[in-house]
């Protein structure tokens, strides 16, 4: 996917996030380290899902092209992120691996060559027998044993069975111009599905019930919300208690989808607050919790705010002032609090805490690691809901996972070229700052500099940002790298310049992507959008080994059959 130049370079954040992200303090890197270290202390325990079995009839060509098994599951806060763990198979086909879970139960797929399949998995094991002699020649060449085996072996005929008939059977569109009609269309469709899984399921099995029609209840919801979304439209009246969220215990790829859908249709269709600013007792709350070494008569006068106590004019000046003791913590719980308070007004309980649960994610991809830390520590323990808390706590958990590598790298001075981990270096080049001044010369020496130390190679230039897509082609730009030699091709991301330094490092560490990354100035930035033609993101440049244009507008990492047309321009 790819968003618009227009939007993104247009995009402004909240003045409040701005100053707190740009503001540099010593109390606030301690306050990270610190937390950090407390924070994984008390990670939550999850429960552990085993998959264990054997690939039954392994050849050697089957193993060198399929070493591997993975299975994944979601996250209820994240759902266009996958979970994955994988397991090497040994030399007789065994594996086994482990996955934590936060739900009782949960909807995990199997992954192995070109098998893929859902099963059930809760506290407990799963084995997996896999028949490598059926593989490509029966539907499901794999059978399911110990936890729920029954219902995994009869989902997994199911699944095969109702992907088949969708094939032959497919939906027919909905008009969208009317929200009641839609509905009406999108829940015969849910019908129809549901009777064809009557028709195949002839042995009563509740557990499977539950699933099939929780998957089907869900999906019906998140094409509603999607409608919504894309109409900026509220829910009508009549459909309000049909669109409420799945809060039983059981999660589905499907349920965490029809979450994302209704978050994103919260944040475009709520309204601001008309008043924007933290009323005076909570506002003094928030300093006697955060303040530290208050006199007692600053307290006692803090503490009369928060009971009710009328604040004078004067008094607003000595709340200005311990607040600017702490300006960047309380800045941040301030812009929480505050979003806390917008959602408040038009949600219920369970709603609201998955809003603020999520709060986290949204913000993941723009704001610092130090300053999600704050945010995490705060609303962590604001949280009702148990799931929701859990949820929360395992992406904190992965996202700071490469914290030391990320404060190693932040500590590297580099003006010139640092490697931060193996083969990944990070390049702050800013060249004739100070003597070039037109910025179009800025850009071209950069430019000209790139393509004079990568010479003798093809380079794949990427042109990202700081968001999901930004990640996404990371990823995807690291799975390509494998597939080329490094010796012909070089990989250089190219960062643009609205995007905060630190958040790029943390981005960049945690992409493991190998190659050049360098953040680019502003003049940096509009030279490249002129030179590339580039009117969306991400965008992606590939040369020769001369430094000749193959294509200005190349193909994205993930577009494969764009890279099957120019590959033999690429390796020679």
């Amino acid at each position: 996917m790819k968003k618009s130049l227009s939007t993104t370079l247009s995009f402004r954040k909240n003045l409040l996030v701005e100053r707190v992200h740009n503001k540099k303090s010593k109390w606030s890197t301690i306050f990270f380290i610190c937390s950090l270290v407390a924070t994984l202390s008390v990670y939550a325990q999850t429960d552990t899902l085993i998959v264990r079995g054997k690939v039954e009839n392994l050849t050697l060509k089957l193993y060198r092209q399929a070493p591997e098994i993975s299975v994944a599951r979601v996250n209820i806060l994240q759902s266009n992120q996958e979970i994955v763990r994988a397991a090497q198979l040994q030399p007789d086909g065994s594996f086994e691996l482990k996955m934590p879970l936060i739900y009782p139960q949960e909807e995990c797929y199997l992954t192995y060559a070109d098998v893929v399949m859902p099963f059930l998995g809760a506290k407990g094991t799963v084995a997996v027998t896999i028949l490598a002699d059926s593989l490509g020649k029966s539907e499901v060449p794999l059978q399911f044993g110990g936890l729920y085996a029954t219902t995994n072996n009869r989902h997994a005929q199911f699944y095969t069975a109702f992907n088949k008939w969708l094939k032959a059977n497919p939906e027919k569109p909905a008009r969208t111009d009317n929200l009641h009609r839609f509905w009406e269309k999108a829940s015969q469709e849910q019908n129809r599905r549901q009777a064809f899984y009557k028709s195949f399921s002839s042995t009563k099995d509740p557990l499977l019930d539950k699933w099939v029609i929780s998957s089907l209840e869900n999906t019906t919801k998140a094409k509603l919300y999607n409608l919504l979304v894309q109409r900026r439209a509220s829910i009508p009246t009549g459909l309000i208690g049909s669109a409420n969220l799945d809060t039983t215990l059981f999660l589905t790829f499907a349920k965490a989808d029809s979450y994302q859908q209704f978050m994103n249709h919260a944040i475009l269709t709520t309204p601001d607050l008309e008043e924007k600013s933290l009323t005076v007792n909570k506002l003094s709350e928030l300093i006697l919790k955060y303040v530290p070494d208050l006199t007692t008569e600053d307290s006692l006068k803090l503490k009369n705010f928060i009971q009710g106590g009328k604040a004078k004019m004067r008094d607003l000046d000595f709340l200005r002032d311990l607040f600017n003791q702490k300006e960047e913590v309380l800045q941040t719980i301030s812009f929480y609090e505050l979003y806390s308070r917008k959602y408040g007004a038009s949600y219920n309980e369970k709603e609201l805490d998955f809003l603020k649960a999520v709060f986290y994610v949204i913000n993941i991809n723009t704001i610092s690691s130090k300053i999600m830390n704050i945010w995490y520590n705060h609303a962590r323990f604001d949280l009702k809901y148990p799931y929701y808390s859990r949820s929360l706590d395992e992406i904190y958990h992965i996202e700071n996972a490469d914290s030391a590598a990320i404060q190693e790298a932040r500590s590297k001075i580099f003006p010139s070229n640092s490697e931060v981990a193996p083969g990944q270096y990070l390049s702050e080049i800013m060249f004739g700052v100070s003597v070039y001044r037109n910025m179009n010369q800025m850009g071209y020496n950069l430019w000209e500099e790139i393509k004079q130390k990568n010479k003798g190679k093809a380079v794949y230039l990427i042109f990202w940002t700081n968001d999901e897509y930004g990640k996404r082609v990371l990823a995807e730009a690291r799975e390509l790298r494998t597939s080329l030699p490094e010796d012909k091709v070089a990989f250089v991301y190219l960062c643009e310049d609205k995007d905060n330094e630190d958040v790029w490092i943390e981005n960049v560490v945690k992409s493991k992507s190998k190659g050049l990354h360098i953040k680019l100035s502003d003049t940096q930035n509009d030279f490249f959008v002129s030179e590339w033609g580039i009117t969306q993101i991400p965008h992606c440049t590939l040369i020769d080994a001369n430094g000749k244009y193959i294509q200005r507008n190349a193909p994205l990492p993930a577009n494969r059959e764009g890279w099957g047309k120019i590959w033999n321009k690429v390796i020679r």
